[in-house]
């Protein structure tokens, strides 16, 4: 067995085993994967390219606080600092559990232009798929609102490159930032931890550059 396949063995047993317990990426596992294609810069990128600020949010699926976060506070942030041209927000995978990872692995399958939707509907919707028996059968099922077919999902989840790919947006948010929790919130070099409130996350902003 070469050494790509044994690292593909190494991290399909891995993810098998942490459905339902907390997610270790180890390093051979996350850089064998690649944030190609559509997917380079992040699950969903909103705002300008020439906005003087850019926001990085590192965000696990499965998370209440991120939860709370996309459907309490971002409509807010959208509206006076996405919209308005003053921030680039860019929406980035850090799966803590392998029901997240999966998460993850459905929504990148939809594709890039139902990216921020199913972000949202997978938020909103957390209470119930996440509570269920089967989580991942339960993610299947609102996937299907996207139009993401059944044999479509099972080959979306087969997908080892694609598994690799969202451990990597987490291993480099581990490695380069030395974030640990979610939802946490990179402008530059610096972080912010937590489920913000509007006024804390603009006090963020303000805090890194932003002017009124």
């Amino acid at each position: 067995m070469n050494t790509r396949r044994m690292i593909l063995a190494s991290m399909a047993g891995a993810a098998a085993a942490a459905v339902a317990g907390p997610l270790r990426v180890s390093p051979a596992w996350a850089q064998a994967g690649t944030e190609a294609g559509d997917f380079a810069e992040g699950t969903f990128v909103l705002g300008p390219k020439d906005a003087p600020i850019t926001v990085t949010e590192f965000a696990s699926m499965t998370c209440p606080h991120c939860a709370h976060s996309t459907t309490e506070t971002f409509p807010e942030v959208k509206k006076r600092f996405i919209d308005t041209g003053k921030i680039r927000f860019i929406f980035r995978d850090f799966p803590l559990d392998g029901v997240a990872l999966r998460a993850s692995m459905l929504i990148r399958c939809a594709g890039p232009e139902k990216a921020e939707g199913l972000v949202d509907l997978v938020f909103r919707s957390q209470g119930s798929w996440a509570r269920a028996s089967d989580p991942v059968a339960a993610l299947k099922q609102t996937m299907r609102l996207a139009g993401l077919g059944e044999t479509q999902a099972d080959a979306c989840l087969a997908d080892e490159a694609l598994k690799m790919a969202v451990a990597q947006s987490r291993y480099s948010a581990e490695k380069d930032y030395k974030i640990s929790s979610t939802p946490s919130f990179v402008i530059g070099d610096k972080v912010q931890s937590g489920a913000l409130t509007i006024d804390e996350f603009t006090k963020f902003l303000t805090d890194n550059g932003l002017k009124p």
